[in-house]
């Protein structure tokens, strides 16, 4: 078994680079990748026309399986959600997921790794000392909110 053969068949299907061996046989190859980084198929182009390109993918990012961009310069990278869940009922306009994020292809504060957060699907971006500003203020705002819990009576206990 070849490692092309061991590679999950969405990967099999996409144009692997390769080089010839002295022996004549193929070689798979990919180029080298950054430390914290992988090499992943994505798909571009429309429908009928999307081509598999590889795109070099941070290690925190979800991944691009079932995603089709437009161009290359729409590749994004999404993180894995922290998600604050409030009760189906509670209407809030609160931080309610952050996620890392990264649009190579954009012209701001997106163009590099940042913390993207979604405010009622108004999201707004930030790069490591405002991230981490927002963390002090949400750590800080958890903590009023227990100290605040913490002085309301004890609820009864039904049997």
């Amino acid at each position: 078994m070849t490692t092309i053969d061991r590679l999950p068949q969405t990967i099999a299907d996409a144009p692997v680079p390769y080089l010839v061996t002295e022996a004549g046989a193929r070689a798979v190859t990919f180029p080298s990748v950054r430390p914290g980084y992988r090499l992943v198929p994505v798909q571009v182009g429309r429908p009928g026309d999307a081509v598999t390109v590889w795109a070099e993918c941070p290690d925190w990012c979800r991944g691009h399986e079932g995603d089709r961009f437009g161009a290359a310069e729409d590749i994004n990278h999404q993180g894995t959600p922290a998600v604050l869940n409030l009760a189906a009922d509670q209407m809030a306009s609160a931080p309610l997921e952050v996620s890392l994020s990264w649009w190579p292809g954009s012209h701001d504060a997106a163009a590099q790794p940042c913390l993207a957060v979604d405010v009622d699907r108004d999201v707004a971006v930030y790069g490591r000392t405002g991230a981490l500003a927002i963390a002090d203020q949400i750590i800080a705002f958890g903590q009023d909110v227990r100290r605040l819990a913490e002085t309301l009576p004890a609820e009864a206990v039904t049997a």
